[in-house]
């Protein structure tokens, strides 16, 4: 009975994880909430997962990742490629191999946030398709993971998973041979793949992000003297050049007539819902007198304007009031950009999700206040490229120390992070801003879902699923094995957070091997490298996620640059972890 209910709760689970209707935290609370009511999880064992040395490890990564984002190394790292910022090859290769180092020894998403902005201003700058870039890097964030211990929050689970089973957690650098053999080959895949990447923006333009992202705004119509009345279908077609135009919905009075047809007449006073361009609406609104409803000053679009992505980090992720909030702190939310996605919510009534892109109207010394307050990132601003003005090798020096520690033993990786973490707020480095840092949503995650995955496993479900696959590989070549538990893991990291995946893979794939004869070195292995490699959605990973609305992609953008990729990790992934481990 308790095998039937702990499954049922991770089928619940799943379903919920898969929709991304409610947040992966809230998820795993649930589950954690369900498994104590229904006796699955003794209560005086429900919160031991706060207490797991996983948890402490990633927050601290995640403070040491955001010191080093602001140290101001970048500038060094980016002076010697700037001859080779001309194309979107040279653009491409350059930040997808920083992307990838730098993943190597900080958060996933914290690397490609930092060199988000700087790939931006350089397609502006040589007048290439962010679209033609930014997708790579994403996925370079998530290969060059894969390289060592600290990487990426799975291979630090993975690593005490495995001290349960062998007596002795995976090194700083065990990651290596397989990870970095898998991200070489992946980032010459990714070279060779962009090619089937959309190129969205003709050349020649200007307000190069501006005119990938389809924006939302909201305008009202304005009384003016017109020849004849003003329809849907004239603003639709008032767009010169081909640039598309849309009118979602019309509010007339508090009454929202949402797909209006073409003949439908506008009144003045009506607020439209414009879906377009900055640029080719800001066109129609001065033409067909108009005015956007969220501007503060009757310059909009021409004054201090700038784009940022909405992080998971930002409080505006999730917030009722986000438009009030932002008009709070002196900043006027102008537009929204989604993919694949129609509204009929008010400007001040939209909820907005993290990967957004919001087109926002400030003063201009107000700029870093805001990116700093709401955690945004900043996009197409090269004044905001590149943080800190001068290097500061503190940072990076204390990270080197704590990875040296852990892997001469001196001390666990947790404590050795954690000093380091604490020398740099000696030195000043750390305040406690530190804690804005964290990405709690994540910790919330693991420590809820670490006593279910527990309570899955020590139900037997675990083994019934272990049994099932153990079934399927009897009589396979040990390859094949390691394959069979790859792809499942692959498989399933697309619709469970990645952490959660390793948290539920990891047993059965240690009693698929044991049931075959295989040591549970190259399932583990098989496990982390499978949670960390989603490249067919854009909702599998937070790096995904976040280049979706500044790259203007489509879901299938990502089957089709994915799949490849997919097939690679799944291919070179088997032969380098049977041959290694």
């Amino acid at each position: 009975m308790q095998a039937i209910l702990i499954s049922a709760i991770f089928a619940i689970g799943l379903a919920l994880f898969a929709s991304g209707r409610v947040r992966h935290d809230l998820v795993a609370l649930l589950m954690l909430l369900a498994a104590v009511l229904l006796g699955l999880v003794d209560p005086k064992n429900a919160f031991t997962g706060f207490a797991d040395p996983v948890v402490i490890t990633v927050a601290a990564i995640m403070v040491l990742s955001a010191t080093v984002a602001r140290s101001g190394l970048l500038r060094l790292a980016l002076k010697p490629f700037q001859s080779r910022l001309v194309t979107s090859t040279g653009i491409t290769l350059v930040f997808c191999g920083l992307c990838a180092a730098a993943s190597a020894f900080m958060n996933n998403v914290g690397a490609l946030a930092l060199l988000l902005p700087a790939a931006i201003a350089a397609c502006q700058a040589a007048n290439v398709s962010p679209s033609r870039v930014l997708m790579p890097m994403a996925f370079a964030s998530l290969l060059g993971g894969l390289i060592t211990q600290i990487g990426t929050p799975p291979n630090v689970i993975i690593s005490q998973v495995r001290e349960t089973y062998t007596g002795e957690a995976f090194g700083m650098f065990d990651f290596t041979p397989v990870g970095l053999g898998l991200t070489l080959a992946g980032l010459a895949c990714l070279l060779v793949t962009m090619r089937f990447l959309p190129d969205r923006v003709p050349a020649g333009h200007g307000e190069l992000l501006s005119r990938v992202a389809d924006y939302l705004f909201e305008a009202r119509v304005l009384e003016k003297n017109r020849t004849e009345p003003l329809t849907v279908s004239k603003l639709r077609g008032a767009a010169a050049g081909g640039a598309y135009i849309d009118v979602h919905a019309i509010n007339r009075a508090g009454f929202v007539i949402a797909a209006p047809p073409g003949w439908r007449a506008l009144q003045t006073g009506d607020v439209l819902q414009l879906e377009g361009r900055a640029p080719d609406v800001t066109a129609l609104i001065e033409r067909e007198g108009l005015e956007l409803t969220g501007s503060v000053d009757d310059n909009a679009l021409k004054a201090a304007t700038f784009e940022a992505v909405i992080s998971d980090r930002s409080s505006l992720a999730g917030a009722h009031d986000a438009a009030r909030r932002l008009s709070d702190a002196g900043a006027a939310l102008l537009a929204v950009s989604r993919r694949n996605r129609s509204f009929v919510e008010q400007m001040d009534k939209m909820i907005l999700r993290a990967g957004d892109v919001v087109l926002m109207q400030t003063q201009e010394n107000l700029k870093l206040e805001l990116i700093d307050r709401f955690a945004l990132l900043p996009l197409a601003d090269t004044s905001l490229a590149v943080p800190g003005t001068r290097a500061d090798w503190r940072p990076i020096l204390a990270l080197a120390g704590a990875i040296l520690a852990a892997t001469v033993n001196l001390t666990s990786l947790s404590v050795a992070l954690v000093a380091g973490v604490v020398v740099l707020a000696c030195l000043g480095r750390v305040t406690p801003r530190a804690y804005r840092e964290i990405d709690w949503s994540i910790l919330i995650l693991l420590a809820a879902i670490i006593p279910v995955s527990k309570a899955f496993n020590d139900s037997g479900a675990g083994q019934v699923i272990a049994h099932g696959l153990s079934s399927a590989g009897q009589g396979l070549p040990e390859a094949a094995v390691v394959a069979l538990v790859l792809a499942a893991t692959m498989m399933m990291t697309p619709f469970l957070n990645n952490a959660a995946a390793v948290l539920v893979m990891a047993p059965i794939a240690a009693s698929v091997g044991r049931d075959v004869g295989l040591g549970p070195d190259a399932m583990l292995m098989a496990v982390a490298v499978g949670a960390s490699c989603d490249f067919l959605t854009p909702i599998g990973h937070q790096s995904n996620t976040l280049v979706m609305g500044p790259g203007g992609y489509k879901f299938l953008d990502y089957t089709r640059m994915g799949a490849p990729l997919s097939v690679l990790v799944l291919a070179l992934g088997t032969a380098l972890i049977s041959w290694i481990w």
